[in-house]
């Protein structure tokens, strides 16, 4: 089973990115205050228990924690998760689309 890191620094998450070559991240950018904050943290747990995702590297980014991440990462909506491979953004989701997590998952594995 995956485990998911949290990302204190933007130069954590650089390094994260460099690392991780061609492997998925996804990384869920949330805060304390942020209402769905649980929903987010559990629908990420979820996925990280399945099989087919334990090649995914699975991060979070408290937005208040990491306040240079998010804006880097353009981060304009919580709770938002994103979708890096290769160093790249691929993809993202907001709350309002959580429920497309595992599918956003399976199409960039």
């Amino acid at each position: 089973m995956s485990t998911m890191r949290r990302i204190t620094t933007k130069a954590e998450f650089k390094r994260e990115l460099e690392e991780a070559g061609d492997q998925l991240i996804a990384i869920g950018f949330t805060a304390d205050w942020c209402t769905k904050n649980d929903d987010v943290a559990r629908r990420l747990h979820t996925a990280m228990s399945q099989p087919e995702f334990t090649d995914v590297i699975f991060l979070q980014v408290d937005v208040d924690e990491n306040e240079d991440t998010a804006p880097f990462c353009q981060v304009d909506f919580l709770p938002t998760v994103q979708f890096y491979r290769y160093k790249q953004k691929v993809s993202e989701i907001h709350e309002d689309s959580l429920d497309n997590l595992t599918a956003m998952l399976r199409l960039h594995r």
